[in-house]
């Protein structure tokens, strides 16, 4: 059987909490993130993903069908 994954959501209202208790509202306010697969411009419009990396480090996949299944796709990969 396969293990399940635990994936904590955000709602939308909630989001722009989140992004600033990390720190990340700013730079996406201004266009500094970038999508890690195609990299298009994260907005709050568009954010789909927030990936942690590292302490205070974070990738951002847009709400890209194609980028989604990308980024789960190489997910897979890994394991």
């Amino acid at each position: 059987m396969k293990e399940k994954n635990k994936i904590p959501a955000v709602f939308k209202e909630d989001l722009k909490k989140l992004l600033q208790s990390i720190n990340e509202m700013e730079p996406i306010e201004n266009g500094e993130r970038l999508c890690k697969i195609c990299s298009k411009v994260i907005s709050l419009e568009n954010i789909q993903l927030i990936i942690p990396r590292q302490p205070n480090t974070f990738d951002f996949i847009c709400d890209s069908p194609v980028c989604v299944e990308e980024y789960n796709r190489k997910k897979e990969l890994k394991k």
